[in-house]
């Protein structure tokens, strides 16, 4: 049986792809721990700087596989033949699924996402996961959760208003508006556009541009612009400040 997630590469840029393309990439609960546990070991790998998440095929990922909703067995469907409960016992479920997505934001190293085709439901909550996007022109993305009577849950919720605030946030989550990618770089969500056949080859120039920075110098950004009121803003900054000193190459 195949891996759903390969990791590749050596260095400081590493390519994650999801592989499962005869479904679009579409997500299980084993591609799900097999995210979480890519990312593990990404970050505990010193020379890691930059990793560049792509779809195997033409699609980056079309979302959750429709078969977790459909079947007995299937992940949405267990989770409602849960009874309500307080806590409820769907909770400790979803937090594993959202584990997936989730170490992305605090990984020590920046995360590209290489989107093509589609970026549908889920698959858009990954790619929002991304510290950057670079999409094809002609791609679509939509957060399509609420055809189906629910909401985005691995992390939308959070990164979307940040990208484009609260009020357009609220649009294109209850709308499912899908847009281009086009559309996506001109309101702010992605970095840049190109075509298609471009796409990953211009995310892997991009990382390995941003590779150059020390890992250290790219964690301690994350970690600050992540921090929205000031005066926790500048300390964690300076904290990072002063590790970067104490490392920093000064020149001759």
């Amino acid at each position: 049986m195949s891996e759903e997630i390969q990791v590749s590469g050596t260095g400081p840029v590493r390519q994650l792809l999801l592989n499962r393309p005869a479904r679009h990439n579409a997500q299980t609960p084993r591609m799900w721990a097999e995210l979480a546990a890519a990312g593990r070991a990404l970050g505990v790998d010193p020379e890691v700087r930059c990793v560049v998440v792509t779809g195997a095929g033409g699609s980056f990922s079309s979302g959750i596989d429709l078969d977790e909703m459909r079947e007995p067995a299937g992940f949405l469907r267990s989770l409602a033949a849960h009874p309500p409960g307080d806590p409820d016992p769907m909770m400790a479920e979803i937090a594993v699924a959202q584990e997936a997505f989730r170490w992305m934001a605090g990984a020590p190293f920046l995360v590209v996402a290489a989107v093509t085709g589609v970026a549908f439901g889920a698959g858009c909550q990954l790619a929002l996961a991304c510290d950057v996007r670079i999409v094809a022109t002609d791609a679509r993305l939509a957060l399509r959760e609420v055809r189906y009577g629910l909401i985005p849950d691995m992390g939308a919720t959070h990164s979307l208003p940040r990208l484009v605030g609260r009020q357009h946030a609220l649009d294109l989550i209850l709308s499912g508006r899908e847009l281009s990618g086009a559309e996506v770089v001109a309101r702010g969500i992605a970095l840049h556009d190109h075509p298609a056949a471009e796409v990953l080859d211009a995310a892997t120039a991009y990382a390995h541009e941003l590779a150059r920075v020390p890992r250290a110098g790219i964690a301690h950004v994350k970690a600050a612009v992540e921090e929205p009121d000031l005066d926790r803003n500048l300390r964690i900054a300076g904290l990072g400040q002063a590790a970067c000193v104490r490392q920093a190459s000064w020149p001759e």
